[in-house]
């Protein structure tokens, strides 16, 4: 018995040794596909990123959100898959025209959505604004300049319908967060540079006195050197969007970097970061090219904070510093939109 209790523990220990090897075998051939394949590297990031809950609403949510109303529009774009709008308007009756707010959501230009930013965007419409969150098409499936494609078309569905939803079409202020914030400030950069418009093959939406402010948080806005941040997923990220698997060689990286394409006529801006996100640096970077061509220009840079503040802390209203960033971009708001 003792000779038959051996043996099964010997089948026993090869059973496991073979199940540890499959695993390590599965384990090795997801990082081999995750290094050379875009499709699987792409969906395993954009799980991880669709598990988590992006925005952690104040206590008094859901008082906030039952006096705003929501309504969902298609927007049709020119070479381009149709993008929705999510609008959030205020229960308020009567008053004049609010301001209004288009926001693009983060996500790696791969995951999320404009519903995972909602009850952000329903915190700004009870402030007293329209809101529209931007759906706009995920790489790989749809790549660069698709989202500025839909963004452009999204701005003029506003400025013609601005009424419709209580809004005022000749104060429009562009957001944006991680990625969207990119997305959101090229944006701003096409309809405040002619040059900028032509070479995407686009028409300018809105007047350029029309845009108003862009407010800006945790995002990457110089392609040659954000690679130095260490960002996880990067390479996914912007091979993804680009097409290109080295995307410093993508022949338009710098059509994406709004650093290269800040005029005097850039839109007075609100730009915010936390002291232990990885972008910091290119928010500085936006920072400095702002401020050399003297566009009007309010930071929110935290140091010092002691737990440290990581990517996207804005939306995370159990924080302080989330619950203050609100009410700074909400005085921007008022200061640039004149609400």
């Amino acid at each position: 018995m003792m000779a038959g209790s051996v043996s099964r523990g010997r089948r026993g220990a090869r059973r496991l040794l073979a199940a540890l090897l499959a695993v390590l075998t599965g384990a090795l051939g997801a990082l081999v596909l995750y290094y050379t394949s875009l499709q699987p590297g792409a969906a395993v990031v954009a799980a991880v990123f669709n598990q988590n809950a992006l925005v952690t609403p104040p206590p008094d949510f859901g008082q906030v959100a039952r006096a705003v109303t929501e309504q969902r529009v298609p927007i049709p774009a020119r070479d381009a898959p149709v993008a929705h709008l999510d609008i959030y308007t205020p229960d308020a009756p009567g008053g004049k025209p609010r301001p209004v707010i288009l926001w693009v959501h983060g996500g790696g230009f791969i995951s999320s959505s404009a519903a995972t930013v909602a009850d952000y965007a329903i915190l700004l419409a009870h402030a007293g604004y329209t809101v529209a969150g931007l759906d706009y098409s995920l790489a790989p499936g749809a790549r660069y300049p698709v989202p500025v494609r839909q963004g452009n078309a999204a701005l003029r569905y506003l400025r013609a319908n601005a009424a419709r939803f209580g809004g005022d079409p000749d104060r429009i202020v562009l957001g944006g967060d991680s990625a969207g914030a990119q997305i959101a400030s090229q944006l701003a950069a096409v309809q405040t540079d002619p040059a900028l418009a032509r070479s995407m093959g686009l028409t300018p939406a809105v007047p350029r006195g029309a845009v108003r402010g862009v407010v800006l948080f945790c995002g990457l806005y110089d392609m040659r050197t954000v690679a130095g941040t260490g960002f996880p997923a990067l390479r996914t990220y912007l091979w993804a969007y680009t097409g290109a698997r080295d995307w410093t060689s993508y022949p338009l990286i710098d059509q994406l970097s709004t650093t290269r394409q800040i005029t005097s006529a850039y839109p007075p801006t609100f730009l915010s970061v936390g002291d232990a996100d990885p972008f910091r640096s290119q928010a500085a970077e936006l920072a400095s090219v702002l401020k050399a061509d003297a566009v009007p220009l309010t930071t929110l840079f935290w140091t010092g904070t002691g737990d440290g503040l990581g990517h996207e802390y804005q939306f995370d209203f159990d924080r302080p510093q989330a619950r203050t960033a609100f009410q700074r971009v909400l005085s921007f708001l008022a200061t640039t939109s004149g609400s």
